[in-house]
């Protein structure tokens, strides 16, 4: 039944489930990822345009968040304590540990997802499952490709032969551990703005539009860093009491909250960024597993986004084009650029966004 999630065992669930397409046999299955605070749910302007794209959407929620599992107040423990503690090899070791693990709820979940609904396997550029993470979600992608090559395969079924497409959609440089450009800004860390008025600046300065050069060509004087523009105005001021509520949800947001935690874990220890090189440079699998070689790997980022989104896009977009230079075998990632459109692409422009996720086409107009 459209919007209703299917069942599942494990970790993670679907918060809404498009259903498959009525009569069709070679659907693509679109598993979206979602954010930091904003969940499946503002994602669902995807849900009624599945069927006219012969796609299936599934908007999996991540843990802590509604329909998957709390994190245990064990869990949040040993995040707390990751978080505060000083850089050294265990503690690299166990905050990679964590993001290894969340990223085998993600397969698990893709297995289980196959084995119930006995999707159509990928043919001619249909069927198959195409995985993508938005801004945070993203996290759970680079992890997933540096730590899929240690996971066993099930005796039963390869999931590499159903996962056909994985989709890093509007990735902050944050998430692949890269540096931030000279002169930049952040409302969450402005010292002048009182700290109880700087996550409402933030909510309306991340769904903002802005106007930015070209990163790419003319590097860090491109970007706007703090004024969004007027017109369109940040989502965060369109939407409705309910519309907002509906779509994020607030305790892992909390200083002392999930997300805060695993932020300052995986930053504090260079977690991100060392899945991001684990994701990128190929290297054998271990035997009985399989390192995903073959998975096609997208990179979206929109153009009026918040600076992060495209400063990270042009220093993944460098870093590969240097590693190959230097013949360092890595993975294929085609960049896709979605004009016109800010970090909430799906609820402004959920038509384009679904053709980025499914399309072969560069540029999105």
């Amino acid at each position: 039944m459209p919007g209703t999630p299917s069942a599942a065992t494990g970790a993670l669930r679907a918060f809404l489930d498009s259903g498959a397409p009525e009569s069709s046999t070679d659907y693509t299955t679109v598993v979206i990822l979602h954010g930091w605070g904003w969940h499946g749910a503002n994602f669902k302007k995807l849900i009624p345009l599945a069927k006219h794209s012969n796609a299936r959407v599934v908007l999996l929620n991540r843990r802590d968040y509604p329909s998957s599992d709390p994190y245990t107040p064990s869990d949040l423990a040993s995040l707390a304590h990751l978080a505060s503690a000083p850089r050294s090899e265990e503690s690299d070791a166990d905050a990679a540990s964590f993001q290894a693990a969340r990223a085998r709820e993600v397969f698990d979940y893709l297995e289980d997802f196959v084995r119930r609904e006995r999707i159509p396997r990928p043919q001619d550029g249909k069927g198959g499952i195409v995985l993508v993470g938005w801004s945070i979600g993203s996290t759970l992608i680079t992890a997933l490709l540096a730590n899929v090559g240690r996971f066993p395969q099930s005796a039963d079924m390869k999931l590499s032969e159903y996962v056909r497409r994985l989709v890093l959609y509007d990735a902050s440089y944050i998430c692949y551990g890269y540096t931030p450009p000279p002169g930049w800004w952040q409302p969450l860390l402005d010292s002048t703005i009182p700290p109880t008025e700087r996550a409402a600046r933030f909510s309306e300065w991340v769904t903002g539009y802005f106007a930015h050069g070209d990163v790419f060509t003319s590097g860090a004087p491109a970007l706007e860093f703090r004024a969004p523009l007027a017109d369109p105005a940040p989502l965060l001021t369109r939407l409705t009491a309910d519309e907002l509520a509906e779509s994020t949800y607030e305790p892992p947001q909390a200083p002392t909250g999930s997300e805060n935690l695993i932020a300052q874990a995986c930053i504090g220890h260079g977690t991100w960024g060392k899945d991001k090189d684990g994701a990128l440079y190929l290297r054998d699998a271990v035997k009985g597993a399989d390192g995903w070689r073959g998975v096609e790997v997208r990179h979206v980022w929109c153009d009026r986004s918040i600076w992060e989104m495209p400063w990270g896009a042009k220093l993944l977009a460098e870093e590969l084009e240097g590693a190959r230079s230097a013949g360092r075998p890595v993975r294929d990632i085609t960049f896709v650029r979605v004009k016109g459109a800010n970090h909430f692409a799906h609820w402004d422009f959920p038509e384009k966004t679904l053709r980025a996720f499914l399309g072969d086409e560069t540029e999105i107009e």
